[in-house]
């Protein structure tokens, strides 16, 4: 139940960006503290950080696509303007 509700919490923050350029960027720059707000657990968080391509990059150190939960369950979720380019 608590993924399912994480899930649908984030879908809402996406759909926003995706409609509000002025949140998105708010979301870029300060992903963490946006999505803590939004009441989301650290672990979608971390996921949704790496689906969305967002995540610090770390020299030879991999990560599987999806650490805990899959924040959204698949990169095609995401509207276009979170594909990391």
């Amino acid at each position: 139940m608590r993924l399912r509700t994480a899930r649908a919490k984030l879908h809402v923050v996406v759909q926003q960006a995706a409609q509000n350029p002025a949140y998105l960027q708010q979301l870029r720059e300060n992903p963490v503290d946006r999505l803590v707000a939004e009441g989301l657990p650290y672990d979608v968080i971390e996921d949704f950080l790496r689906e969305a391509g967002w995540e610090a990059e770390v020299s030879g150190y991999v990560l599987p696509a999806c650490a805990n939960t899959c924040a959204l369950s698949t990169i095609d979720h995401y509207p276009p303007t979170f594909h990391h380019s």
